[in-house]
Parts: C-alpha cells; structure tokens; sequence
C-alpha cells in the first residue's frame, strides 16, 4: 500500500502531465483554427501559442521534474524564457528568415507554425526538465538554462529550411 505521500506525488504528477498536455493540445488547435480556412486570422494567437504557451509548459514540466521549487526560481525561470526566445527570435529572423521574397502561402505558414510550437516545446521542455534534475550539481543546471537560446536558434535553423 502506498502512503499519503506517494500518493499526493502520484496526483500531482498526472495533474502536471494533463496540464501540459492539454496546453500542448489546446495551442495546436489555437494553430489549426487560425491556418488556411479562418475567416478571422490573427497574429497575437500566432505570437500567444509560440511565446507564452511553450514558456507555460516548460515551466509546468520543471516544477514535475525538480525536487523542490521556490516561487522565484520558477520566475527567473519564466523571464529567461520569455527572454531567450525574444533575442533569439530576433537573431533567427536576421539570420533564417527573409530570404524569400515570395509568400510560401497560407498552409506552408501554418505548417512553419506548427513545427516552431512544437520544436520549441521540445527545447524549452527539454532543457528545463534536465535542468530540474540537476539538483546537486548547480553550475550544469543553470548551464543548461543558460543555452536555451542557442538551443532555439537551432529550432529557427530547422524551421526556415
């Protein structure tokens, strides 16, 4: 038999799996119903899936992983992310972006999208969760936050071939 605190670790982690996952699911359909066929296509739903969204989940994925949080670490977590993604959106556009002069179309646009989201989840998440379990030895945790943006440079590089 398990005791209460198994158990409370148990339920904690399935809510934090299906929080993630149904933010995960909720901006691949925020994606779909801004594509191709929307009568009304926005670019704050575009920018809200790929910046807020993969920074909520790799929050959300640290704290299930790590052993203990502090309110200010997963702030300092949170503004780094918004950050790195920010810089490294800037330097991917100068560097990946604009080389061509034509518009691919509605439904390459919406395909780029897609793969952004989940490219940047991948990286957010992945190193966040790595991060997290890297409790004894702090210079490779924060190491490992500390390249989230060369990390989503390479998500840029993927996209925009």
């Amino acid at each position: 038999m398990h005791g209460i605190s198994a158990r409370y670790e148990v339920g904690r982690d399935r809510l934090l799996e299906g929080v993630s996952s149904a933010l995960f699911v909720t901006g691949l359909v925020l994606l779909a119903v801004n594509g191709p066929l929307s009568q009304v296509r926005s670019l704050l739903i575009v920018d809200f899936v790929l910046n807020v969204l993969p920074i909520a989940v790799a929050a959300i994925l640290y704290v299930r992983v790590a052993s203990e949080t502090s309110v200010v670490e997963i702030a300092v977590l949170v503004l780094w992310a918004y950050f790195a993604l920010s810089v490294s959106g800037v330097i991917g556009f100068f560097a990946f972006g604009g080389q061509s002069t034509s518009y691919p179309g509605e439904l390459a646009e919406l395909t780029n999208h897609v793969l952004l989201f989940i490219g940047t989840i991948a990286v957010l998440g992945g190193l966040y969760m790595a991060a997290a379990t890297q409790d004894k030895r702090p210079l490779l945790k924060w190491g490992l936050v500390a390249v989230v943006p060369l990390g989503q440079l390479v998500v840029y590089a993927v996209s925009a071939v």
